[in-house]
């Protein structure tokens, strides 16, 4: 296997940049070699960071500290004083070295994605095989992918799964019936023979998902049982005397024309009304939100909405017809 690097920034609405792309090579890029440190709540940053206004008020200085990068003190987040910072790059040397125990690196060529959120606060590492894939339907491909994150804001634990991923699109396939998650909270002394064990469980799980997809691709579904089914569970909402609609009539009309797009490809089937809502959650960028929506947010909610849809009595009740 060759291996290529692309060290880039792309910048996303919503504080999301795809800083680093590499062909088979799990390395550490340029700009995640970095370390964070501890500074005193009183600290003067090197960066262009000034605190809002109160937001230090009533903070006592020896229960909170100052999270910074240690080379250019730029702030990241408050956090408390006890608090141990662990480093991204040490989450992409734990991956490679279960990714490397597991064998999965043998199964081809595969392609390295770097993140960053919200500045630094939050990171997230993709490995997607180009050939490890599963056929739900002739011509439309699912890739293996797995994932690693991290953040230095307390927002997402320290935490490696792996998932279902459509490359053609960059949907990230959800399902109730797998989804292997590892956290961890510290690198040190960390055993890698489990994350090992979890990372080649997962790859057979991952397989195992293919009648589960396929059954989906031979059961066909109405436009009216779409929308019905909608109404009472994604799209349902409490109706108020300013507005009596039971159902958001905007989500709705943008999750029918989104069904209509994947149903041009997938036929009326379950599986296009599958995609349509992993395609929902996973590109909120799409769907109109104010500017300064955070969407990396917006996606991990909506991922949340369509794995509990996924167990509800409807989608089960279209399934098992």
């Amino acid at each position: 296997m060759s291996s290529s690097k692309n060290e880039t920034e792309i910048y996303y609405k919503g504080g999301v940049m795809l800083i680093h792309t590499q062909e088979n090579d799990l390395s550490i890029p340029d700009k995640l070699n970095f370390e964070v440190a501890t500074r005193p709540l009183n600290f003067k940053s090197k960066g262009t960071f000034t605190f809002p206004k109160g937001i230090l008020k009533d903070v006592p200085e020896d229960r909170y500290s100052c999270l910074v990068r240690d080379d250019t003190e730029e702030f990241i987040s408050i956090v408390g004083s006890r608090y141990e910072p662990t480093q991204y790059k040490d989450i992409c040397e734990k991956q490679a070295q279960g990714l490397e125990k597991s064998g999965l690196l043998k199964k081809g060529n595969f392609t390295c994605k770097d993140y960053l959120f919200d500045g630094y606060g939050k990171f997230k590492r993709d490995v997607i095989w180009d050939d490890f894939t599963i056929e739900p339907k002739v011509g439309d491909l699912v890739n293996f992918k797995q994932s690693a994150r991290s953040s230095h804001d307390g927002s997402i634990p320290n935490l490696t799964d792996g998932t279902p991923s459509k490359l053609a699109c960059t949907n990230q396939m959800l399902s109730p019936m797998w989804k292997l998650i590892f956290a961890f909270r510290h690198t040190v002394n960390f055993n890698i023979e489990v994350l090992a064990d979890i990372y080649e469980e997962s790859s057979k799980t991952f397989l195992e998902m293919e009648p589960y997809y396929n059954s989906m691709g031979k059961k066909s579904i109405s436009k009216t049982e779409v929308e019905r089914t909608l109404k009472e569970t994604i799209c349902r909402r409490i109706a108020t005397k300013k507005n009596k609609k039971e159902h958001n009539e905007k989500l709705l009309g943008w999750l029918m024309e989104q069904f209509n797009v994947e149903a041009s490809e997938l036929g009326l089937t379950m599986w296009a009304f599958y995609n349509t809502l992993t395609h929902w959650a996973t590109h909120p960028e799409q769907y109109d939100y104010k500017e300064n929506t955070k969407f990396h947010n917006i996606a991990r909610q909506n991922s949340d909405k369509v794995l509990v849809f996924l167990n509800t009595p409807q989608f089960r009740g279209l399934m098992d017809r």
